[in-house]
């Protein structure tokens, strides 16, 4: 049987084939699988998966094949009390049949021995404008990105440019009667829906250019938490890693934590052990700054 993360990226091309053998239940065959995942997540939750992408061992490219980002501004609550819009209700679910149930071969779709499915191109406009948009993302934006993670993403855009400008493209088709190629029009929205992505996804990976800020905030907290302290005097990264505070799950997140707070002055760090033979290695221990412990009697 094959992973789960192998099976959610081959569901992201949409072109290939899967199979599952699973005992007692038999072999499953998909001949087609094609996959598209709606939902939302905690920033807590994003930071961890952001952090472990960062991590090349651990940077399978999965995270990278979530193109529709959104990180929504902060919004002021008010009290609405109101009726669903039913007519728009209705709307949607009417055109969510009817592309249920479309046939691409009778809206215009090719057909021939090269290609496995029914395909539609852009028109000479749409192809001008994905053409412009490509050559600008290659020799512009991914030439001189230097975030390695956002180059990343942004390399996948190739795909996701021709894929919602074909879905604006079927949405003509099922509710203006459009058939044949790619019009001009969904390819302005592919574009405008790209760079708007973009900046989304930009904020996204913004969690972690910190540079440590975060995790040591974090630590500061617990060092100055004058009840269940879990920290002893003469402490270690491994004594903060193995609490699995947020923001200080990782090695490095700890670290960094750590040297952001001895160049503040929070606390210092002595180097033990190791002086001979049968003494062990070198370890880094911490000692808070006394004028914390003053802090917390005041």
């Amino acid at each position: 049987m094959k992973g789960t993360g192998h099976f959610f990226l081959e569901g992201w091309n949409g072109n290939s084939s899967f199979d599952t053998d699973r005992i007692g239940r038999g072999s499953v065959f998909i001949p087609n699988l094609c996959l598209s995942l709606f939902g939302g997540i905690q920033p807590d939750k994003l930071t961890m998966y952001l952090e472990q992408t960062a991590h090349s061992l651990a940077n399978d490219g999965m995270l990278q094949r979530f193109q529709i980002l959104f990180y929504p501004d902060q919004c002021e609550w008010e009290w609405r009390d109101r009726s669903p819009d039913k007519a728009a209700r209705d709307k949607a679910y009417a055109l969510f049949n009817q592309v249920a149930e479309f046939d691409p071969v009778h809206w215009g779709a090719c057909v021939d021995d090269f290609c496995k499915f029914p395909y539609v191109r852009f028109d000479e406009s749409a192809q001008k404008i994905f053409i412009e948009w490509t050559t600008e993302l290659h020799q512009s934006k991914l030439s001189s990105e230097e975030n390695p993670l956002i180059a990343q993403h942004l390399a996948k855009y190739d795909k996701l440019f021709p894929a919602l400008a074909l879905i604006f493209h079927i949405v003509d088709c099922c509710t203006k009667g459009f058939r044949g190629p790619v019009r001009e029009e969904s390819a302005l929205l592919a574009r405008a829906w790209c760079n708007l992505l973009e900046g989304h996804a930009r904020r996204c990976y913004s969690l972690l250019a910190d540079d440590g800020l975060r995790s040591a905030q974090a630590l500061s907290a617990k060092l100055l938490q004058k009840k269940n302290n879990k920290l002893p005097e003469g402490f270690t990264a491994r004594d903060v890693r193995r609490n699995q505070w947020r923001y200080l799950t990782t090695d490095q997140a700890v670290q960094s934590a750590l040297d952001w707070l001895e160049d503040g002055g929070w606390i210092r760090s002595v180097e033990v052990g190791g002086a001979g033979r049968g003494t062990g290695r070198r370890t880094q221990r911490y000692y808070r700054n006394p004028k914390l412990r003053k802090s917390e009697n005041a």
